[in-house]
């Protein structure tokens, strides 16, 4: 299915049982979702681009008797290029792995956060949801391209993170699912239940922004 646009993007932080963390101040909201909202109050102005890449491996000729006999399919390796307008800075420390020193800054670790992700188009159809999910999955930011101002325009650097997604035992084993809402055997909950162990279930636009 083709789709259109970008609606948004949930996340939220695995616990060491492998359920998220449903508490604003260890994870990253009481129901353990978090949803990248617009709303400035909440410290977010939304995302603008989720390009996954690797969703499916370059297939392996076997040649036999002068000839392709078969082919194996290597195991995939998504990605996620995330870039928003602006996520929530703790937030963003957290899914990170970074620890506040106490004094307003925030370190790198050598622990690895482990974070569920969706990512959320809409068909160009129907504009029903399509939802693209990752159980498992480690955030990373590589850079800041900061630049100057200039007389005329304000220079914006955006928050680009790389989400790389891991095998999730959910999935088969498999690094992700994608679902759809125009399939009559779609259940909202069922697939939060999924890739959210443990969440409190929400409807949509209705996540928790507290961190």
């Amino acid at each position: 299915m083709a789709t259109i646009g970008l609606w948004g993007i949930y996340t939220g932080i695995r616990g060491n049982d492998g359920n998220v963390v449903c508490d604003s101040k260890k994870g990253l909201s009481d129901e353990g979702v978090y949803f990248v909202s617009t709303d400035k109050n909440a410290g977010n102005l939304g995302s603008k681009t989720a390009n996954i890449t690797g969703l499916a491996a370059t297939p392996t000729k076997i040649d036999g008797n002068n000839q392709v006999v078969d082919v194996t399919n290597p195991p995939s390796s998504p990605s996620v290029a995330w870039t928003a307008n602006e996520i929530n800075y703790l937030v963003k420390q957290k899914i990170l792995g970074r620890e506040s020193n106490g004094k307003g800054g925030y370190v790198d670790t050598d622990d690895t956060v482990e974070c569920p992700l969706i990512v959320v188009s809409q068909s160009t159809i129907s504009r029903k949801k399509v939802f693209f999910c990752f159980g498992r999955g480690v955030f990373n930011e590589a850079s800041h391209n900061i630049q100057t101002n200039t007389s005329t325009a304000e220079t914006r650097d955006d928050d680009n993170l790389t989400y790389t997604a891991l095998t999730y035992d959910k999935f088969g084993g498999k690094p992700y699912a994608v679902f759809y809402e125009d399939d009559p055997q779609f259940d909202e909950k069922a697939m939060f239940d999924m890739v959210f162990p443990g969440q409190k279930m929400i409807k949509e636009n209705t996540v928790s922004q507290s961190v």
